[in-house]
C-alpha cells in the first residue's frame, strides 16, 4: 500500500477514464468509530475486516476496468492504480452530493458510487449496472440492501436535491431516493439486494453463513473472527482447574465463605 499524499489540484483536474468507481467512505478507523460492529477488544480485528472490504471492493472495480477512485474526508493509504479524493460536506447526504458532483465535473461517467460496508459486492454488480446505463443515460440504478439503504448507486449525469430530499442513513433512505428519482422523470433500475454491515447482528449473520461465491478472499478473516466470538462467548470458570469445587472467589484472591455450623 502506498503512502498517500496530500490532496492537489492537478489530481483533480486529471482527466479519468471511463468508467469510475467511486468508493465512499471514512476510512476503516473512522466507520470502526462511527458503528462499531465488535466489542472493543476486537476492535484490531474489525479495522482489518473493514480494510479488507475495501481492498475487495476496489479488486471488483479493477476487475471491470475502472478508474479507481476513495472519497474520503482525509486522505487514507491506497494501492497505487487508486486516487483519493476529497469528502467536504457536514451529513451524509451533503458529502454525497458534493463527491458525486465533483466527479462528474471531472468527466467521470458513468459513474458508480458504492460504500465499503457490503462485503458481497463483486465485479458483476459493477458490469450490470453499467449495462443498464448503456441502456438509458437517464436512468439511475440502484443496489438495494435490506435495511432500507442502498450498497450502489451508478449514474451518467448529477442527480439533483441529493442532500436535502433524502431521509440519509435510516430506513427510510432507499424510499425517499426513489421518491425523488421519480418525481425528476428518472427511470431506475435495482439490482439484487446484498446485505451490509452495519450493525453487529449483520455482522453475526455474515460469519454464520459465509462469504458464498467469493469465500476463499474471505476465509481467514472469517476464521479469525469465528475464533474471537466464540472466546468471547465462552462460559467463565466457576471452579479452579486444579482444586475441583473451589469456588470463584478463591481465584480473585479471597477466601470461600464459611458454611454455617450443622
Amino acid at each position: 500500500m502506498s503512502v498517500p499524499e496530500p490532496y492537489s489540484s492537478l489530481e483533480r483536474m486529471r482527466e479519468p477514464s471511463n468508467p469510475t468507481l467511486l468508493v465512499f467512505t471514512l476510512g476503516a478507523t473512522r466507520e470502526r468509530a462511527r458503528r462499531a460492529l465488535v466489542p472493543g477488544r476486537l476492535q484490531e480485528l474489525e479495522i482489518g475486516l473493514r480494510e479488507s472490504c475495501l481492498d475487495a471492493t476496489l479488486a471488483a472495480g479493477r476487475e471491470r476496468g475502472c478508474r479507481l477512485e476513495v472519497s474520503s474526508p482525509a486522505p487514507i493509504s491506497l494501492p497505487a492504480d487508486a486516487t483519493n479524493v476529497p469528502q467536504p460536506g457536514s451529513g451524509f447526504g451533503d458529502r454525497l452530493e458534493w463527491a458525486m458532483l465533483d466527479a462528474f465535473g471531472r468527466g467521470a461517467a458513468p459513474l458508480i458510487v458504492v460504500g465499503t460496508d457490503a462485503p458481497g459486492l463483486a465485479s458483476r454488480h459493477l458490469e450490470r449496472a453499467l449495462a443498464l446505463l448503456d441502456e438509458d443515460a437517464n436512468r439511475v440504478v440502484l443496489g438495494p440492501s435490506p435495511d432500507g439503504g442502498f450498497y450502489l448507486l451508478a449514474a451518467r449525469r448529477p442527480i439533483d436535491g441529493l442532500a436535502s430530499s433524502v431521509r440519509w442513513c435510516g430506513r427510510e433512505t432507499l424510499r425517499d431516493l426513489l421518491t425523488v428519482l421519480r418525481a425528476q422523470g428518472r427511470s431506475v433500475e435495482l439490482l439484487e439486494p446484498l446485505a451490509d454491515l452495519d450493525r453487529p447482528a449483520d455482522l453475526e449473520r455474515w460469519l454464520a453463513r459465509g462469504a458464498g461465491e467469493d469465500e476463499g478472499r474471505w476465509r481467514g478473516l472469517i476464521r479469525l473472527l469465528r475464533a474471537a466470538f466464540a472466546d468471547l462467548n465462552r462460559p467463565l470458570p466457576t471452579c479452579h482447574p486444579e482444586l475441583p469445587g473451589a469456588p470463584l472467589a478463591r481465584l480473585a484472591g479471597r477466601s470461600p465463605p464459611v458454611p454455617p455450623s450443622l
